[in-house]
Protein backbone atom coordinates (compact mmCIF):
# COMPACT_ATOMS: atom_id res chain seq x y z
CA UNK A 1 0.00 0.00 0.00
CA UNK A 2 1.50 3.80 -0.85
CA UNK A 3 1.67 6.88 1.01
CA UNK A 4 -2.01 7.33 -0.36
CA UNK A 5 -3.50 4.47 -0.54
CA UNK A 6 -3.97 1.09 -2.54
CA UNK A 7 -2.48 1.66 -6.32
CA UNK A 8 -4.75 0.25 -9.45
CA UNK A 9 -3.97 -1.16 -12.80
CA UNK A 10 -5.96 -0.23 -15.52
CA UNK A 11 -5.04 -1.13 -19.40
CA UNK A 12 -1.83 -3.15 -18.23
CA UNK A 13 -0.39 0.15 -16.37
CA UNK A 14 -0.33 0.65 -12.40
CA UNK A 15 -1.84 3.85 -11.51
CA UNK A 16 -0.75 5.37 -7.67
CA UNK A 17 -2.75 7.59 -5.75
CA UNK A 18 -1.78 11.19 -5.72
CA UNK A 19 -2.82 13.27 -2.18
CA UNK A 20 -5.50 15.46 -3.90
CA UNK A 21 -7.47 11.91 -4.17
CA UNK A 22 -6.24 11.33 -8.45
CA UNK A 23 -5.11 8.35 -9.58
CA UNK A 24 -1.41 9.15 -12.13
CA UNK A 25 1.29 7.51 -13.42
CA UNK A 26 4.05 9.52 -13.81
CA UNK A 27 4.17 8.34 -17.50
CA UNK A 28 0.88 8.59 -18.81
CA UNK A 29 -0.42 11.19 -16.14
CA UNK A 30 -3.91 11.22 -14.89
CA UNK A 31 -6.15 8.18 -14.86
CA UNK A 32 -9.75 9.32 -15.49
CA UNK A 33 -7.97 10.98 -18.70
CA UNK A 34 -6.53 8.36 -19.55
CA UNK A 35 -9.37 5.94 -19.61
CA UNK A 36 -11.59 8.38 -21.45
CA UNK A 37 -9.28 8.93 -24.21
CA UNK A 38 -8.48 4.39 -24.19
CA UNK A 39 -12.64 4.03 -23.89
CA UNK A 40 -13.89 7.27 -26.05
CA UNK A 41 -11.29 9.00 -27.90
CA UNK A 42 -9.09 12.29 -27.55
CA UNK A 43 -10.01 14.78 -25.58
CA UNK A 44 -11.56 17.75 -27.53
CA UNK A 45 -9.53 20.92 -26.47
CA UNK A 46 -10.81 23.43 -23.71
CA UNK A 47 -12.69 20.18 -22.58
CA UNK A 48 -12.25 18.49 -19.24
CA UNK A 49 -12.96 15.20 -18.03
CA UNK A 50 -15.46 15.17 -14.49
CA UNK A 51 -16.33 13.04 -12.30
CA UNK A 52 -20.09 12.63 -12.09
CA UNK A 53 -20.42 11.49 -8.40
CA UNK A 54 -17.55 13.97 -7.34
CA UNK A 55 -15.47 10.65 -6.52
CA UNK A 56 -11.94 10.76 -8.13
CA UNK A 57 -11.28 7.31 -6.91
CA UNK A 58 -14.33 6.11 -8.59
CA UNK A 59 -12.81 5.45 -11.73
CA UNK A 60 -15.79 4.17 -14.24
CA UNK A 61 -16.24 5.27 -18.13
CA UNK A 62 -19.95 5.49 -16.32
CA UNK A 63 -18.69 7.80 -13.97
CA UNK A 64 -17.31 10.73 -16.59
CA UNK A 65 -18.31 13.52 -18.66
CA UNK A 66 -16.58 16.04 -20.55
CA UNK A 67 -17.09 19.65 -19.64
CA UNK A 68 -15.94 23.16 -19.78
CA UNK A 69 -13.40 24.58 -17.47
CA UNK A 70 -16.16 27.38 -16.38
CA UNK A 71 -18.57 24.37 -15.69
CA UNK A 72 -16.29 22.05 -13.88
CA UNK A 73 -15.84 25.12 -11.34
CA UNK A 74 -19.16 25.37 -10.63
CA UNK A 75 -19.38 22.05 -10.01
CA UNK A 76 -16.73 22.30 -7.85
CA UNK A 77 -16.39 25.65 -6.86
CA UNK A 78 -16.88 25.33 -3.00
CA UNK A 79 -14.77 22.27 -2.83
CA UNK A 80 -11.93 24.46 -4.54
CA UNK A 81 -12.37 27.45 -1.67
CA UNK A 82 -15.08 29.61 -3.14
CA UNK A 83 -16.32 29.23 0.23
CA UNK A 84 -13.28 30.50 1.99
CA UNK A 85 -13.98 33.82 2.94
CA UNK A 86 -17.45 32.66 4.70
CA UNK A 87 -15.93 29.22 6.64
CA UNK A 88 -12.34 29.46 6.18
CA UNK A 89 -12.14 33.26 6.63
CA UNK A 90 -14.07 33.74 9.28
CA UNK A 91 -12.18 31.55 11.58
CA UNK A 92 -8.80 33.11 11.19
CA UNK A 93 -10.18 36.39 12.31
CA UNK A 94 -12.48 35.19 15.06
CA UNK A 95 -9.46 35.39 17.55
CA UNK A 96 -7.90 38.52 16.81
CA UNK A 97 -8.34 41.68 19.21
CA UNK A 98 -10.12 44.86 18.03
CA UNK A 99 -8.06 47.72 18.51
CA UNK A 100 -8.87 51.30 18.03
CA UNK A 101 -7.37 53.98 14.96
CA UNK A 102 -7.70 57.32 13.56
CA UNK A 103 -9.02 57.89 9.79
CA UNK A 104 -6.44 60.08 7.91
CA UNK A 105 -9.73 61.37 5.98
CA UNK A 106 -12.56 61.97 8.25
CA UNK A 107 -10.31 61.91 11.93
CA UNK A 108 -13.12 59.51 13.45
CA UNK A 109 -12.12 56.79 15.30
CA UNK A 110 -12.55 53.05 14.32
CA UNK A 111 -11.97 49.76 15.19
CA UNK A 112 -10.17 47.05 12.76
CA UNK A 113 -8.75 43.82 13.75
CA UNK A 114 -6.26 44.43 10.95
CA UNK A 115 -2.87 43.75 11.64
CA UNK A 116 -1.33 46.95 9.48
CA UNK A 117 -2.68 49.91 10.43
CA UNK A 118 -5.23 50.94 7.89
CA UNK A 119 -5.26 54.88 7.18
CA UNK A 120 -9.43 54.92 6.27
CA UNK A 121 -12.27 54.20 8.07
CA UNK A 122 -13.58 53.39 4.78
CA UNK A 123 -14.55 52.99 1.07
CA UNK A 124 -15.75 56.62 1.39
CA UNK A 125 -12.89 58.04 2.57
CA UNK A 126 -10.37 55.72 0.94
CA UNK A 127 -11.93 57.44 -2.29
CA UNK A 128 -11.64 61.49 -0.91
CA UNK A 129 -8.12 60.54 -1.13
CA UNK A 130 -6.37 62.52 -4.38
CA UNK A 131 -4.67 59.64 -6.46
CA UNK A 132 -2.60 59.92 -9.66
CA UNK A 133 -3.97 60.51 -12.96
CA UNK A 134 -3.09 59.44 -16.45
CA UNK A 135 -4.07 61.16 -19.56
CA UNK A 136 -5.35 58.30 -22.17
CA UNK A 137 -7.24 58.35 -26.08
CA UNK A 138 -9.89 55.42 -26.05
CA UNK A 139 -8.95 53.02 -28.69
CA UNK A 140 -12.31 53.16 -30.07
CA UNK A 141 -13.72 56.44 -30.83
CA UNK A 142 -9.73 58.75 -29.45
CA UNK A 143 -11.74 60.72 -27.49
CA UNK A 144 -9.65 61.89 -24.81
CA UNK A 145 -9.88 60.96 -20.86
CA UNK A 146 -8.47 60.65 -17.64
CA UNK A 147 -7.79 58.08 -15.41
CA UNK A 148 -6.27 56.92 -12.35
CA UNK A 149 -2.99 55.98 -12.83
CA UNK A 150 -1.37 52.19 -13.12
CA UNK A 151 -5.12 50.69 -14.20
CA UNK A 152 -5.55 49.25 -17.58
CA UNK A 153 -8.27 50.85 -18.75
CA UNK A 154 -8.39 51.49 -22.43
CA UNK A 155 -11.60 53.27 -23.12
CA UNK A 156 -13.27 56.57 -22.13
CA UNK A 157 -16.88 54.76 -21.32
CA UNK A 158 -19.20 51.74 -20.67
CA UNK A 159 -20.18 51.96 -24.72
CA UNK A 160 -17.03 51.54 -25.96
CA UNK A 161 -15.63 49.29 -23.46
CA UNK A 162 -18.68 47.46 -24.89
CA UNK A 163 -17.80 47.99 -29.05
CA UNK A 164 -14.01 47.18 -27.64
CA UNK A 165 -15.07 43.78 -26.16
CA UNK A 166 -17.36 42.67 -28.89
CA UNK A 167 -14.51 43.71 -31.61
CA UNK A 168 -12.17 41.74 -29.65
CA UNK A 169 -13.92 38.56 -29.49
CA UNK A 170 -14.19 37.94 -32.82
CA UNK A 171 -10.40 38.00 -33.04
CA UNK A 172 -10.38 35.70 -30.00
CA UNK A 173 -9.18 37.48 -27.25
CA UNK A 174 -9.94 39.35 -24.37
CA UNK A 175 -11.29 42.42 -23.71
CA UNK A 176 -8.25 43.60 -21.21
CA UNK A 177 -5.65 42.88 -24.29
Amino acid sequence: MGKHGESVEYAGVKWHPRQDGYYQNKHRGLLHRFMWEHERGPIPDGMQVHHVNHNKRDNRVENFVLVTPGEHWQEHGDERGVDWHRVGGATVWQGKPYRTVRCTICCENFSTRATVDPKFCGKTCRNRTPRPQSERVCVVCSARFSVRAGTATRTCSRKCTSVHAYAQRGKGLRPDR
